[in-house]
């Protein structure tokens, strides 16, 4: 039964778990396109197609998980909440995303011979035009900014209703918004959206396994169908992004108890790993290029395990330094540092 009022604050794995998957999504996402645009893997029809597949959702699934955790641990119901959100949300996405963002831009101005993508000024690129993947972070700030938490259903309903109109504007301008935070906040809103209504309407997910599974199973055929067919266009991205999204969080959700510690270990650095996993991976892919190392299988197995390891290492190092912590977690940082006093 459906209740007017938000769920029980408990913290619920599946919601982690969830940000795990589409963390290693967005890992093998950037390594492998990475890996086809300086021609040490083939870009042929099964990498097209999982490139295009995985775009569908992976960051879908971040907002999703935001929008919930969003509505489940806060309340921003007053200009004087808003006020302090904003002011928790500045620090805790803006701190890692300038910083990460301009440790990227000085990678690629070093290594401008090998990278991937060209960058502009480091002014444009933080203000204006954010690099990935940290364009996350941008657009979540800027979400924080125009969505209030919902306090009943009639509220939430409404909100679904001005994200989708949102969504269905910006398909229908497409790249006529010239302004990069007002797309990308139309674009994203929905997703967020929908996260907080999972919580507020406090669905049971793990009574939709048989749903969830049927999904998967659709999604899947119905990828291979559009990408042979080459059905493409920013309305079907969207269904299927929604398909997707769907069973991925009810898959996990059904199944959360049967993950292993594999599972949970990630699940505790899947902010590091979503922040460094490129800073690792370009130098080491330049590196073994300049040796002349042009073999795939050796650009995947040390590519990858760099991609996972090397911020995992890096956060366990940075954990012990509560001022360098505090490039990840500022806000982690400055209430065990209030706490002190």
């Amino acid at each position: 039964m459906m209740h007017e009022k938000v769920a029980v604050k408990e913290r619920k794995k599946w919601i982690d778990y969830v940000k795990v998957i589409a963390c290693i999504l967005v890992v093998l996402g950037h390594f492998f396109q990475s890996m086809t645009k300086v021609n040490i893997l083939p870009e042929n029809n099964l990498y097209k197609w999982f490139e295009m597949t995985i775009y569908y959702f992976h960051v879908p699934l971040f907002f999703i998980c935001s929008g919930y955790l969003y509505q489940k641990y806060s309340r921003v119901t007053s200009v004087e909440c808003w006020c302090k959100n904003i002011l928790k949300k500045a620090l805790a996405l803006g701190v890692p995303y300038m910083t990460f963002s301009t440790a990227t831009w000085v990678l690629k101005k070093v290594f401008s011979s090998s990278v991937n993508d060209k960058i502009g000024g480091l002014g444009d690129t933080l203000f204006f035009h954010p690099t990935a993947p940290y364009w996350y972070l941008y657009a979540l700030f800027f979400i924080f900014i125009v969505t209030p938490t919902f306090c009943n259903i009639k509220v939430t309903i409404f909100g679904l209703a001005i994200s989708f109109i949102a969504k269905v504007l910006i398909l229908t301008i497409g790249g006529g918004c010239y302004v990069y935070a007002i797309s990308i906040v139309l674009s994203n809103e929905i997703w967020f959206v929908l996260g907080m209504s999972i919580c507020v309407f406090n669905i049971h997910l793990k009574d939709m396994k048989i749903q969830g599974m049927i999904s998967g199973c659709l999604f899947v055929i119905l990828s291979v169908v559009i990408y042979t067919k080459e059905f493409h266009n920013e309305g079907i991205s969207f269904a299927m992004g929604l398909l997707a999204c769907e069973a991925v969080i009810v898959i996990v959700s059904s199944f959360e108890n049967k993950f292993g510690k594999g599972m949970e270990f990630l699940a505790k650095y899947t902010m590091p790993i979503f922040l460094m996993h490129t800073l690792f991976a370009a130098p080491i892919r330049s590196i073994l290029l300049k040796l002349n190392i042009n073999n795939a299988l050796i650009h995947v197995v040390i590519g990858l395990s760099i991609s996972f390891s090397g911020p995992i290492a890096a956060n366990m190092f940075m954990e012990k330094n509560k001022w360098l912590e505090f490039f990840i977690y500022p806000n982690k940082v400055l209430n065990s540092i209030s706490k002190q006093k």
